[in-house]
């Protein structure tokens, strides 16, 4: 049987990452990479692991995830997320591909929002590349929406099971998510795209309706009023702040 690692990045997760360390015990070894908690993050760690590591600076999403893989020496890499937790169902999907050919396989997530299941919305079905050969791929040097390196010509398989997401439990939760995404977004985009207040309304506005309308997340309820809503906030957010840091860039 080939090895397999499951690696979790995190910063302050002490509210979720107990899920996700109890849904990995089956696997051959858990790296945790943490930003700096100042909760109990590595208190609940250190229950599950031995293999746990701290990263004095932030490079990003995808560095941070390259960075993590580096640190394992199994056959083959499960990134998984501090708010995300493997099914029963999934775990043994996991365990039966890992001992066929070497392949990056998708698994579909489905995500929860203010304690409701997202079913629509473009969230689910979400299948992302999260298993994959430790010496055929890492991730990209992304900031923030990192994702796998797929090979030319390569296309990832599917595998059955379902990783469960939880993604905002309250308002406070999501804002202090979004900030940090907004952030990350406006930096990494300062010299790609144009910002400002009009432009962000406009991309605001589409979000919504490809959101609530075209993705059907009037399907979802009134949740998925609310996530078309706060999507079409934070899309105007990131428009303004990198207007910011573009005008704040030519005063230097």
């Amino acid at each position: 049987m080939k090895s397999i690692s499951i690696i979790i990045i995190v910063k302050n997760g002490e509210e979720f990452i107990e899920r996700a360390l109890k849904s990995s015990i089956w696997a051959d070894e858990i790296i945790v990479l943490d930003s700096g908690s100042t909760d109990n993050t590595l208190e609940i760690a250190k229950k599950y692991t031995n293999n746990i590591h701290i990263s004095n600076v932030w490079p990003g999403f995808g560095k941070q995830r390259q960075d993590a893989q580096k640190l394992s020496k199994s056959d083959w890499i499960f990134m998984l997320d501090a708010d995300e937790e493997i099914s029963v169902g999934l775990q043994k999907s996991i365990k039966e591909v890992i001992s066929k050919k070497p392949k990056i396989y998708q698994v579909n997530r489905l995500s929860k929002a203010f304690g409701c299941e997202v079913k629509h919305s473009g969230w689910y079905p979400d299948w992302i590349n999260r298993l994959y050969p430790n010496n055929l791929t890492t991730y990209n040097d992304a900031l923030v929406h990192e994702t796998l390196i797929i090979p030319e010509n390569y296309k990832p398989k599917k595998i059955q099971g379902i990783l469960h997401h939880e993604t905002y439990t309250n308002m406070k939760d999501y804002y202090q998510k979004m900030s940090m995404y907004i952030d990350a977004w406006s930096t990494q985009n300062i010299e790609k795209k144009s910002g400002g207040l009009l432009k962000g309304i406009l991309r605001g506005y589409w979000a919504f309706i490809k959101m609530f309308f075209l993705k059907l997340g009037f399907l979802d309820g009134s949740i998925g009023y609310t996530l078309a809503l706060l999507r079409y906030e934070t899309t105007v957010m990131k428009y303004v702040d990198l207007k910011i840091k573009k005008n704040r860039k030519k005063l230097i």
